[in-house]
């Protein structure tokens, strides 16, 4: 009898596995993104520098990107938030790729120039210009 519930639980975790290797395959986006201390005319003090390539077959109009920062010991910093959401009006054709800087100044409210970095990386919604909606909460697909 306990080998049969081991069985089932087996079958149980390799569906759900390979459920999630599926719909990894199927993730309508690829981002890659780091923060920038260098001085610009975007921003005063940091800035986001992503790239961002739109695997699906609709034009997005509007990203909801949102990452976690960190200092170089891994604690959120002193000086700002480190939970950021980021909403982006855009236009991106099916298969084409963005490069682009976004202030973070509005989350900043005390600066170290000490080394920052981005973790748990992700879009949480997508927006279509045909007006359907690509959803990812909870970050399931978020790159570490």
């Amino acid at each position: 009898m306990k080998n049969k519930y081991l069985f089932i639980l087996f079958l149980f975790i390799l569906f759900f596995n390979s459920c999630s290797v599926f719909a990894a395959e199927n993730v309508p986006y690829l981002i890659q993104g780091e923060l920038s201390t260098e001085e610009s005319e975007i921003y005063d003090f940091m800035g986001f520098n992503f790239l961002f390539k739109n695997k699906g077959v609709k034009t997005i109009s509007k990203l909801t990107v949102v990452f976690y920062v960190f200092d170089e010991n891994g604690e959120p910093p002193f000086g700002m938030k480190n939970h950021i959401v980021l909403n982006i009006n855009c236009n991106i054709e099916p298969n084409e790729i963005i490069e682009d800087c976004i202030s973070l100044d509005e989350f900043i409210f005390s600066f170290e120039s000490s080394g920052y970095v981005i973790d748990y990386l992700y879009i949480s919604q997508i927006l279509y210009d045909d007006g359907a909606v690509w959803t990812d909460s909870f970050g399931v697909f978020a790159t570490y």
